[in-house]
């Protein structure tokens, strides 16, 4: 195991340091660091110039033997030159897969921040397992002359985790690291309802991924409540969480429908799907928004012909058809004769030319998306992109105005 800690040159006080049941009464916390983690066996002390002419310098030599010390000149950190090149000197003493303590108690000015930065990078880039980020507080010392307690800072390292963690949910539906998170506090603390929580979490953002908006509207309710009954146990043990929650809540409550395919629901559940492919395309998620924006316009056009909301096979076909024939009868490619039932009554509807131009853009953008730009002549990712925005969402809510459709702030 390696540590990583710091010395600067002021007027340390001896005091009594105190760590997981054991104690060590020293000047220096580097010493006391060796002492409460006798595996260590590499102790890198950085120092800048001015510290290795220090007294405190020789005297820390005298404690702590040679090996596991081993000083680590680093600049004095007056520029950002200076401070990069201290991030670059911490972070190549520690390789793939090391085990290390970091110790915070003597670093001053900037340091702390980028240690802690530095065991973020180190953890994600490399693999490392920080075994602790450890402060002696002498300043927090109960009684004047009494010992002084460590603080593990771990925790606040961790955090790093849940924030880009949430940050992911939020911003691309996916709950796969957040979820994991939940359910390893949960288990490590033997909370079931921190597990259900990341359970809930991860069904959730399996069915935003998949685009199954059904299941997104079923289980949105669910994820509000499961949330809500785990909040004493995220204030416990998954702070970061905690704060979070309102947030994520927020953000998905607004699709919670728990009939979605009732017949009293079924213009909510379109409006709320609508909602759901703005949000898909606002966030970068094409293939899904263009997936569904199509789904959208069948089932709509399906309810608005027969009143249905779940639609057969044949039926969706049938559909299918009749815009296509629209679009075809458009270019006088066929007769109106030739029209199926669908198509003859999308003639009548004062919307068939908006349906027309929408299902034109969608059909040409799901097909290139399905062929993965394998086909012929695809269209490029910035305009098959710019086309699902400006284009295609736009004609959409056109057309979900007319017919009554237009839920949540186009």
């Amino acid at each position: 195991m390696k540590a990583i800690s710091f010395l600067g040159t002021g007027k340390y006080e001896t005091v009594t340091y105190t760590y997981g049941g054991q104690e060590h009464t020293t000047r220096f916390f580097p010493d006391a660091l060796y002492h409460f983690f006798p595996n260590i066996q590499t102790l890198y002390l950085f120092v800048t110039d001015t510290v290795q002419k220090h007294s405190n310098f020789q005297e820390i030599k005298a404690l702590i033997p040679s090996p596991p010390l081993e000083p680590v000149p680093i600049p004095e950190g007056h520029s950002e030159e200076d401070l990069w090149e201290i991030f670059r000197i911490l972070t190549d003493r520690v390789s793939e897969g090391d085990e290390v303590v970091l110790d915070i108690t003597h670093s001053f000015r900037s340091l702390p921040f980028l240690t802690f930065l530095a065991a973020a990078y180190l953890r994600t880039a490399r693999g490392v397992q920080v075994r602790a980020v450890v402060y002696g507080a002498y300043e927090a010392r109960p009684v004047e002359g009494g010992p002084a307690p460590v603080f593990d800072l771990t925790p606040f390292v961790y955090l790093l985790d849940w924030l880009a963690a949430a940050n992911e949910f939020i911003y691309t539906g996916n709950a796969r690291s957040l979820a994991c998170l939940l359910a390893r506090e949960g288990q490590n603390r033997c909370a079931n309802r921190l597990k259900k929580a990341g359970k809930t979490l991860g069904e959730f953002s399996r069915a935003m991924m998949l685009c199954r908006p059904r299941e997104v509207m079923e289980k949105a309710g669910n994820l509000e409540r499961v949330l809500r009954d785990a909040g004493a146990d995220m204030a416990q043990w998954a702070r970061p969480f905690e704060v979070m929650a309102g947030r994520i809540a927020q953000e998905y409550g607004r699709y919670t429908l728990p009939d979605p395919t009732a017949p009293e629901n079924v213009a909510e559940s379109l409006r709320r799907q609508l909602d759901l492919i703005r949000w898909y395309l606002e966030h970068d998620q094409v293939i899904q928004g263009v997936t569904l924006a199509r789904e959208w316009l069948v089932t709509a056009i399906g309810w608005r012909h027969k009143g249905a909301f779940l639609l057969s096979l044949r039926e969706r076909e049938e559909i299918e058809k009749g815009v296509n024939g629209i679009a075809k009868l458009h270019q006088n490619e066929i007769s109106e004769e030739q029209l199926n039932d669908v198509g003859k009554w999308l003639r009548g509807q004062k919307e068939q030319d908006q349906v027309r131009k929408v299902w034109d853009h969608l059909s040409g953008a799901r097909n290139d998306l399905d062929h993965a730009g394998m086909n012929e002549g695809p269209m490029a990712a910035a305009r098959l992109h710019r086309k699902a925005q400006e284009e295609i969402l736009p004609q959409l809510e056109k057309l979900a105005q007319a017919w009554e459709l237009l839920g949540g702030n186009p």
